[in-house]
């Protein structure tokens, strides 16, 4: 299956009778897996009321999700991106069960104590006093004596200056966060970071916006601001997916396609808006296609991927539309080998080398997904081997890649359904076959050649031997 994440926007137009034929193309039966995440819970979230009609709209939203997603979701456990079913209801059921935490970050909120031991009682109040006690850096100080960094820490951080204390750290914190998500403070924030002489006014669309940026610090010879000191790495989430968010951030911070930030009784964009916009970028980079209908986080996605040399494929509907028709149109597993044997033949394949830097073969990465699932083609140095050509797949980020059972049920089901029990007469997949990781997979021999499916260090791979194209092979290497 093709993996795809589409963007809230799209998602809750199709909900509507918006978007008609994408979503005709997307429900194919056993071609696209397409994921939701906790970003698109997060999106939900900012419109919950107590409302009962608002209600009935979050609950059709929710509704939508199962049904367009079958419930496969991305979300964070604070080490690992995990791909499994999950009830997006319960995940909103959380959300807002944790909302409480995330509007008051004060010391005596988040250190609650809920023992009803009176001694441990006291020592938990006391390590909260000593806590709150503590001095911050004399860095801070001197900071708040200089006029123009004063000023700057005072937008950023209200309140500070008048108790640099660690309890008087987290009640700042606490206004900033609020000012931040709920207020238009992002947009006095963004003017600081682009007091170096960088805005929209500079960037144009022949020119990479991440080089644009680099070069204004270097002629105001200042030291270019650093994401990773404002947003760290690793703490919360994988490296990998803290780099696409803060690169993503770090593009609008200096008005690169910046979001809106306004704050109405009729409208409400705030900084959170823009960090799950770049949440779904980040959840995004796993999957082969990623839809929006955003412009902006169109443009900011597409440079965020180009510097991260993430391979995932940035369509707006009508794009995504126009690719499907020239590249995805096959159902099945014959117009599938008919569609791999015209590619092979016509193909650019490049040589590639091993590890020790020894000739390995030749490799192409077509447009098509064979049998929804593979896109690259490789061909062994020898042709002599027992398969002659392999399919496997060219991971859209190369940091972390996903395969979900239900692709591997999938996969060996277009197999079946033609060419019945392989030669150890198994049939459909069951997850019980996978042990640890390994899958001792499928082996058919057939009129159209032998063919055989494994997983190997948890990719997917399809081992091919088919005289027709060995000939043609042959002939184009002149043999």
């Amino acid at each position: 299956m093709i993996k795809i994440y589409v963007d809230w926007n799209i998602m809750s137009g199709m909900r509507n009778n918006h978007f008609q034929e994408l979503h005709s193309i997307l429900t194919v039966k056993d071609k696209f897996l397409c994921l939701y995440s906790t970003a698109h819970i997060g999106d939900i979230y900012r419109s919950y009321s107590e409302d009962k009609e608002q209600q009935s709209q979050i609950n059709q939203d929710l509704e939508f999700i199962t049904k367009f997603t079958n419930d496969f979701c991305l979300f964070n456990d604070g080490k690992n991106i995990i791909l499994q079913q999950f009830d997006p209801k319960e995940l909103l059921e959380t959300r807002i069960s944790e909302s409480n935490i995330f509007s008051d970050l004060s010391i005596d909120n988040l250190f609650q104590n809920d023992s009803n031991d009176p001694i441990l009682n006291k020592l938990f109040e006391s390590l909260k006093t000593m806590l709150k006690s503590l001095n911050l850096d004399p860095v801070f100080a001197e900071a708040f004596k200089n006029p123009e960094s004063a000023k700057i820490l005072n937008d950023i951080f209200p309140g500070l200056k008048d108790d640099l204390t660690m309890n008087g750290f987290f009640n700042s914190f606490n206004k900033m966060n609020y000012n931040l998500n709920e207020q238009e403070t992002y947009k006095d924030l963004r003017q600081i970071v682009q007091k170096i002489g960088i805005n929209s006014g500079h960037f144009n669309a022949n020119k990479n916006p991440f080089d644009l940026i680099d070069n204004s610090y270097k002629q105001k010879g200042i030291e270019s601001f650093k994401a990773d000191e404002y947003f760290p790495k690793g703490k919360n989430a994988p490296e990998w997916f803290d780099t696409v968010v803060n690169d993503y951030l770090y593009l609008d911070m200096h008005g690169y396609k910046a979001d809106k930030v306004k704050v109405s009784e009729k409208e409400k964009n705030t900084f959170t808006n823009t960090t799950d916009d770049a949440s779904h970028t980040a959840f995004a980079s796993i999957c082969s296609f990623y839809l929006t209908n955003d412009d902006k986080n169109y443009h900011k996605t597409k440079a965020v991927y180009e510097k991260l040399a993430i391979n995932t494929k940035v369509l707006k509907p009508a794009e995504f539309i126009d690719y499907y028709n020239t590249y995805l149109n096959y159902n099945s597993l014959t117009e599938h080998f008919k569609s791999l044997f015209e590619i092979f033949t016509k193909s650019i394949f490049h040589p590639i080398n091993d590890d020790d830097g020894n000739y390995f073969g030749k490799v192409a990465y077509p447009k098509e997904y064979f049998f929804n699932f593979f896109n690259k083609i490789w061909v062994p140095t020898n042709t002599e081997n027992y398969f002659y050509f392999t399919l496997s797949t060219l991971p859209p980020n190369r940091k972390k890649t996903y395969t979900a059972y239900k692709e591997i049920e999938t996969l060996v089901k277009i197999f079946f359904e033609i060419l019945g029990p392989d030669k150890n007469q198994l049939g459909l997949f069951e997850i019980s076959e996978i042990q640890n990781e390994v899958w001792e997979g499928r082996h058919w021999f057939s009129n159209i050649g032998e063919i055989k499916l494994v997983r190997i260090n948890g990719w997917l791979q399809l081992y091919y031997n088919n005289e027709q194209i060995k000939k043609e092979m042959e002939k184009r290497n002149g043999k």
